[in-house]
């Protein structure tokens, strides 16, 4: 019997006999075992190894999507540490984004490696390079990753951490009109509050407004200090020399700290309080809104446009990723960021105008502002809020205007068919609906319009508005002179509102610039350097491109014209005041027009009053102002603006 001895034995026991069988039925059974020992053949090699490629790939793609467990199943022996360490290096990087790239995998006999270059994107700063390895070993037919710490980074031994620090660059400059900075460093001291040092909340605060801290300022610091007792909460930094002026008083204080160190700070205390603003220690808040790469122990701007182009002038910070031990010792630099540096903020403030503007407030003990306006185009040359409690009243505060809306008053009267020349008359008072209207003072008698305004009679304009006009002309002719507009100038700004009188009594009130009438000085200012040219122009401020909120240029600072009927009545009568009115003797240079206002609030006997003096020479508008003023506008602005005009 013919068998078939050589096949497999799995296979030999389908042999059978052949002898007796027909050649056709010895050749199928041939060609069955034929094809059956195929099978048997193939089917032995078809189990080939696992490739170590497979694995590395399916791990780093886990790797890149944070899935810790899934690249846990694909480690060999993970330790049980393994997630933990795994997520402490991507906190500790800020990581946002990852990308891993594997090379060629290399195999030796149950080992093998693969290159890898990771991409790690980290949060707010840029994105670093590492090159690290991947280790494999063939456990059971099925490749696994053999983990170490030097995974993640070649440097990083057992007990070690990934450690990120950040270096910003140096802070760009606030620069002026002329490209000079308005800013230089010098030492500053930030005073902040300590909860756990607080002995009377009430005492603290006091003395903190005080001293010239902003209230909300003050109000957040002393709240987060009673949530976090031993932290530093910063309130407000000034220059050294403001505070060895300070100290005395602020320093005994329970619960004030201080911290001294050397930063940029603007050439002037008002632009320091105002315009420029202030850097300091970053807040709890803060952090939290601006996020990566801030940490707990940088310095941000606090106030003004120091704050408001905050990540412009700061730049991103360079970063370099190491390796510390258990102890924080440096072990090894496994990659730098270089750092982007920021760019500066332009400015329309002229130094020299914002020099004299201060210099004229500053004998002032109570709160004021003057604002002053290229009236060609619209650019804020200087602005100046004094003993304003951190408050920039000069760009961003509302006031009752009083007798300087007259110029709105009049515009809207003149556009009715009146002149200078109309007649009017000046009784000591005037009643409205039950209302009783004075005058400021004793007026010279009035026979006209011109005569009104110069002398700023009250019960005149209420006796015109009520025989000429209408609720809405108030709004409209507000709206003329850009009263209406929400200003864009890169900082928070308020220009005035005017809203519709809803009565007799209301007009009346409106059209002397009481009632519900607000305006700023730079709004007022605005108005003053639109009857000097005749065209109406948007505040400037920043300059210098889209990079800045609130960036613009002279060619967009027109939102309109004033009649030229208007224009040349209102030259005629602002003339008037300085020379022979409201203003006059009060040593203002030739050339000067403008329009005195005392704006009455409150509920005390006698009431409150602002000061007012609102006008132009050549080219420069102007608009100023004193809070709870001793006197009227003319005798107690004019001194401020001639002071101011004299000094250009």
């Amino acid at each position: 019997m013919r068998c078939c001895r050589h096949m497999p034995p799995a296979v030999a026991p389908r042999c059978v006999p052949l002898l007796g069988m027909s050649a056709q039925r010895r050749y199928l059974l041939s060609a069955a075992a034929a094809t059956m020992l195929g099978a048997a053949l193939l089917g032995g090699c078809s189990s080939s190894p696992p490739k170590p490629q497979t694995t590395a790939n399916a791990y780093l793609a886990a790797w890149a999507r944070q899935d810790w467990a899934a690249m846990r199943q694909l480690t060999s022996d993970p330790p049980a540490d393994f997630t933990s360490v795994n997520q402490a290096a991507f906190r500790n990087l800020t990581v946002r984004q990852a990308s891993f790239a594997a090379g060629p995998a290399h195999t030796n006999n149950s080992a093998a490696s693969a290159r890898v270059t990771e991409r790690l994107t980290l949060s707010g700063l840029g994105t670093v390079t590492i090159s690290s390895a991947l280790q494999l070993v063939l456990v059971q037919n099925k490749w696994l990753v053999k983990w170490s710490p030097t995974t993640i980074a070649p440097q990083l031994g057992a007990g070690d951490r990934l450690s990120l620090r950040t270096t910003w660059p140096a802070r760009a400059a606030i620069l002026g009109a002329d490209g000079t900075p308005l800013t230089s460093q010098g030492q500053v001291v930030t005073i902040g509050v300590e909860g756990a040092l607080v002995k009377n909340a009430a005492s603290l605060r006091a003395a903190l407004l005080a001293a010239g801290a902003p209230a909300d300022a003050v109000s957040t610091a002393i709240t987060a200090a009673r949530t976090h007792p031993t932290y530093f909460e910063p309130v407000f930094t000034v220059t050294r020399a403001r505070y060895d002026q300070l100290q005395p008083t602020i320093y005994p204080i329970p619960g004030t700290v201080f911290q001294s160190s050397t930063a940029l700070s603007a050439v002037t205390p008002s632009l320091t309080a105002g315009v420029v603003g202030t850097v300091g220690p970053v807040t709890a808040q803060e952090l939290s809104q601006l996020g990566a790469p801030y940490t707990a122990q940088d310095d941000v701007g606090q106030t003004g446009l120091e704050q408001a182009d905050e990540r412009q002038l700061a730049g991103t910070p360079g970063a370099t990723v190491s390796v510390l031990s258990a102890s924080g010792a440096h072990v090894a630099t496994v990659a730098t960021l270089p750092s982007r540096p920021g760019t500066p903020v332009s400015t329309t403030i002229e130094p020299a105008v914002q020099r004299a503007a201060e210099a004229a407030l500053a004998g002032e003990n109570k709160s004021a502002a003057l604002v002053a306006v290229n009236a060609s185009t619209g650019a804020v040359l200087a602005a100046v809020s004094a003993n304003s409690g951190g408050f920039d009243q000069a760009i961003d505060g509302g006031f009752p205007p009083g007798s300087t809306f007259k110029v709105i008053t009049s515009t809207a009267l003149i556009s009715r068919g009146l002149s200078p020349a109309s007649p009017a008359s000046c009784p000591g008072t005037a009643t409205v609906d039950g209302e009783v209207f004075h005058n400021a003072g004793a007026e010279a008698p009035v026979s006209n319009l011109l005569q009104a305004f110069t002398e700023s009679c009250n019960t005149a304009f209420i006796q015109l508005a009520a025989g000429h006009l209408s609720p809405p002309d108030f709004p409209a002719t507000a709206a003329m002179f850009g009263l209406d507009k929400s200003l864009h100038i890169g900082l928070t700004a308020f220009g005035g509102s005017v809203p519709q009188p809803a009565d007799q009594a209301d007009l009346a009130a409106t059209s002397i610039g009481q009632g519900r009438v607000l305006v700023s000085p730079l709004g007022l200012a605005m108005v003053a350097a639109a009857a000097d040219t005749g065209t109406v122009r948007a505040p400037r401020l920043v300059t210098g491109g889209a990079s800045s909120p609130g960036a613009s240029s002279p060619a967009n600072s027109a939102t309109g014209r004033l009649p030229a009927s208007v224009v040349t009545d209102l030259h005629e009568m602002m003339a008037a005041v300085i020379a022979r009115g409201t203003a006059a003797g009060q040593g203002l240079p030739a050339g000067t027009y403008g329009k005195t206002g005392t704006a009455e609030y409150g509920t005390t006997k006698p009431l409150k009053i602002d000061a007012w003096l609102m006008g132009f020479k050549g080219n420069i508008a102007f608009a100023a102002l004193v809070v709870n003023s001793a006197g009227d506008g003319g005798p107690t602005c004019g001194p401020i603006v001639a002071k101011f005009l004299t000094g250009l």
